[in-house]
Parts: structure tokens; C-alpha cells; sequence
């Protein structure tokens, strides 16, 4: 099993579009995998993409809420999409309020990251809000990678920095398996990707370029194209 987790505190840059179209480039290059999504922002864009045509109740039923609050176990709230082998867990708009009273649960960061590894998957994708926060910070705890998304702005070494912090923090408490975080140029054009490549970070080989299609295609619940989906299927290959 790899657990990758999705995190930047930028907006705009890509985060919920990667953890959509890395899952499934994963699943093209290795149709064999089993994949579980997991939406712990309270946007919950992820959640869109893949169960629009769900109804809000069955949603709310198997929301990760349910888990944190200890109302069902995680097995339980597994949610299978149109795509055969990728399954989520759904998140809705409740889950920032929900989160906010479970801040007193010293145990919950740990209990997540133990939980998630004895379930039955090859790979775990995990979209996180653009905040410092317990969702931010369950994802992280719970990843064996951090993937960085970096848009073109003065305020992605910051942003960054603060992500890496966390990772710093968690690797701390963590006996076995370090957690190792990777930036990635994304939605950004070919020429500012290489303006970026100045910035002292280093950066996944792969960028993801800002294309008009790409974003429709998350807007519509769709697969990429072929060209456009080769970026991810990029990524999948220098991170496997």
C-alpha cells in the first residue's frame, strides 16, 4: 500500500485536480490496483467529481465525518464510483464544523493513519483543505508522500514551507516509515515552470500545465484526453 496525500495552503493551483487524475492515471498504468480516494476538505470538490449523480443523503451516510466522530468504522463508508477498482470516501460541507469539536481528540491523528493501513488497497489518495488544520494535518500524519502543488506565485516558498513544517512535525512522532514530501509544478505554463525550476526546491521532474480542457473536464465529472492525461500518467511513473 502507498498513501499519498495531496496538500497545499494555496488556492488554485490544482490540488483537488491532481488528487482526481493522478488515481486515475494510476489505475491506467496498473489496472490491477485497487484505489481509494479520500476527501478530507470541506469543499468537497473531490467528492463531486466522482458521486454528482449521488443523492445528498447517501453522501452524508458515508461521509468521513461518520469516521472521525466514531459513528461507523472506515470499511463501512467505502464508496464505489463509475470507475471500476477506485472507491471514495466522501466529504460534505459539514465537515469543517464537525472537525472543529473533535480538536480535543489527542489520539484521532494516529488512530487515522493505523486505521487506513489495514485496509485492503493498493493505493490511498487523499485531497486536504488549503488550511492549517486537523483535516490538513490527519491527511499528512497519514501519508508515506506529501505531493505539493506550486502554482506561479510569491507566495509559494511560504506556503510551501508551512506544509513541509507539518511533515517535519509528524515525522517526529512517527517510529517506523518517514513521510517524504514532493513539490510539483502545476497549472502553470511551460515557460513559468521553468522560471520556477530558480526557486530553491526540488521539484518532481513532472509539471502539470494550466490548460482550459483539463479544467472543464473537472467541472464536468469527465476523464482527460489521451495528451492531457499523459502528464499524470508522468507523475504516477516518478512516484510509484
Amino acid at each position: 500500500m502507498k498513501i499519498i496525500t495531496v496538500s497545499s495552503l494555496k488556492g488554485g493551483v490544482g490540488k483537488t485536480t491532481l488528487s482526481i487524475y493522478l488515481g486515475q492515471a494510476i489505475a491506467k498504468l496498473y489496472p490491477k490496483s485497487k484505489i481509494l480516494k479520500i476527501d478530507l476538505d470541506h469543499n468537497n470538490n473531490l467528492t463531486d467529481y466522482y458521486l454528482r449523480n449521488e443523492s445528498v443523503e447517501l453522501i452524508e451516510g458515508n461521509s468521513i465525518a461518520k469516521y472521525l466522530t466514531g459513528a461507523k468504522h472506515l470499511e463501512s463508508i467505502l464508496t464505489p464510483t463509475s470507475l471500476e477498482n477506485i472507491f471514495i470516501i466522501p466529504a460534505t460541507p459539514k465537515l469543517s464544523k464537525t472537525a472543529v469539536g473533535l480538536s480535543w481528540d489527542a489520539g484521532l491523528i494516529s488512530r487515522f493513519r493505523k486505521h487506513l493501513r489495514n485496509l485492503k488497497f493498493d493505493y490511498i489518495i487523499i485531497d486536504t483543505p488549503p488550511a492549517l488544520c486537523l483535516e490538513l494535518n490527519l491527511g499528512i500524519h497519514a501519508a508515506d508522500l506529501v505531493l505539493s502543488p506550486i502554482g506561479f506565485s510569491r507566495w509559494n516558498i511560504q506556503g510551501f514551507q508551512e506544509i513541509e513544517e507539518v511533515v517535519i512535525n509528524s515525522n517526529e512522532s512517527l517510529e517506523n516509515g518517514k513521510i517524504k514530501i514532493l513539490p510539483v509544478r502545476t497549472m502553470v505554463s511551460e515557460k513559468k515552470s521553468d522560471k520556477l525550476d530558480e526557486l530553491d526546491l526540488s521539484f518532481a521532474k513532472t509539471f502539470i500545465p494550466k490548460s482550459e480542457s483539463i479544467a472543464s473536464a473537472v467541472d464536468q465529472g469527465k476523464p482527460l484526453t489521451e495528451k492531457n492525461s499523459f502528464y499524470f500518467e508522468q507523475l504516477a511513473e516518478e512516484i510509484k
